[in-house]
């Protein structure tokens, strides 16, 4: 039987001593990693080769034991795991570097900005314990026996885990080994068509591409709905942070400032999560055929570039008006949709139902920029929401992107040639049922 592996991750509950236990712990692994980082600077100063998994396992050992007081709150098995977070950190940046692509060099972690740490294996470290219902507790080396509350979907072998700091909450995200059956989940026998947007999440076309279904999906607007709380708090931090002396321990006002901004941007997150899981879990119980279209992200959140005024005079503005402002809030409305959180939950939704979910290839078809009915290629405004055609087709914008990307993937052949050639009447598709799957390969 073939075994996937799926994470689940609990809420923890430590105690009073327990918390700073895992905050000393934190405290420790941050410390070493960034030990590690200026170990690997110096050593590309002194043309030494980059770290790989057998060296930095041997810099981590040696860490570790000249600093007693880290071999007490970490285990052999947790440091190494830290030490491969750099080497991927390390191989990441110079796999950008090839690409001809901006990297980032990896940086020095604050307490603060560190994560948290992982376990390479079950029972070395760290044991999960159970209860009647799944497990209730999990036994951390050096720092005790911590409550914990979450279930998995599946029932699986624990393998590795990580113990992670958000906000002031604690979390244990468990990696477990499955049974592909185990996380197997009802698919449906529709097929469907949608465009992500903002104004509306989603438009959706169900069955036909000519005559199906419209349906849509509101934009919850999460960030939005608390913006004005987190600017007030913003405002209510800059104003301590000015009056508070340089390099001051900060106030009891202000730490209860940080604590509210914490917990508002937490709650965005928490509820956007929340809302995609249910939303993709509901989309694949139904539809056997998801179709939807390829997403550069971070060409959608790119900032405009620059407009040099060409010949302007000392006194003159040195350059043109580019739309910064205006794009600054319309990636604000991006970032908070996320649509690459809600398409990662999607795909791997559908993979588990056994449904056929296809993103289509945006630059090739065009989806929003082509009318459905004839296949004419229009370039279209992005404050343009009706789409007119010559051939005599009125939709709403999203609605003839959703059936353009639907009509796609039963007449791909056609759609290739660009709306020319064979006439896209003369292929039968099969429109309502599971069959299409099959017509698609």
């Amino acid at each position: 039987m073939t075994a996937v592996r799926r994470k689940a991750t609990f809420r923890l509950y430590p105690n009073a001593a327990q918390e700073a236990a895992l905050g000393r712990t934190l405290a420790a692994h941050c410390k070493l990693y960034n030990t590690l980082l200026e170990t690997a600077r110096l050593r590309h100063k002194a043309g030494l080769p980059a770290f790989n998994r057998t060296s930095v396992n041997e810099a981590t050992k040696a860490v570790r034991n000249k600093q007693g007081w880290m071999a007490q709150r970490t285990t052999a098995q947790s440091v190494q795991v830290t030490g491969e977070r750099l080497v991927r950190a390390f191989d990441a940046f110079f796999r950008r570097l090839a690409a001809g692509q901006t990297p980032g060099y990896p940086r020095f972690k604050s307490i603060e900005r560190y994560p948290g740490w992982g376990y390479k294996a079950h029972g070395d470290g760290w044991t999960l314990l159970r209860k009647a219902e799944g497990f209730g507790a999990v036994r951390l080396s050096a720092i005790g026996t911590v409550s914990l509350r979450g279930r998995a979907r599946f029932e699986g072998v624990p393998k590795t885990a990580e113990v992670l700091r958000q906000g002031h909450k604690w979390y244990l995200s468990v990696t477990f080994e499955v049974a592909e059956t185990a996380v197997a989940r009802p698919g449906g026998q529709q097929s469907m068509a949608f465009d992500f947007g903002l104004a509306t999440l989603l438009t959706q076309v169900v069955g036909d591409p000519m005559a199906g279904e419209v349906q849509t999906v509101e934009n919850p607007r999460w960030l939005k709905r608390k913006l004005q709380a987190i600017q007030e708090t913003q405002r209510v931090i800059s104003a301590l942070e000015a009056k508070a002396p340089r390099n001051a321990k900060p106030t009891c006002a202000l730490l209860r400032a940080y604590a509210r901004r914490r917990r508002l941007h937490s709650q965005v997150a928490r509820q956007r999560h929340d809302f995609y899981h249910q939303l993709s879990a509901r989309l694949v119980a139904r539809f056997g055929l998801i179709v939807t279209e390829e997403l550069a992200l971070a060409n959608l959140v790119r900032a405009p570039k620059a407009r040099p005024n060409e010949g302007a005079a000392a006194d003159e503005p040195q350059f043109l008006p580019n739309g910064a402002a205006a794009k600054a809030g319309l990636n604000r409305s991006l970032l908070d949709a996320a649509p690459g959180g809600f398409l990662q939950k999607l795909r791997y939704k559908a993979e588990e139902a056994g449904s056929k979910f296809i993103e289509i290839p945006t630059r090739a078809v065009k989806p929003t920029q082509r009318c459905h009915c004839c296949g004419a290629a229009s370039p279209k405004r992005l404050d343009e929401r009706r789409w007119r055609c010559a051939c005599g087709a009125d939709h709403e914008r999203d609605e003839n992107a959703a059936r353009t990307m639907l009509r796609y993937a039963y007449e791909g052949a056609w759609w290739d040639n660009n709306g020319s050639g064979a006439d896209p009447g003369a292929q039968t598709a099969p429109r309502n049922s599971i069959q299409a799957q099959a017509w698609v390969e």
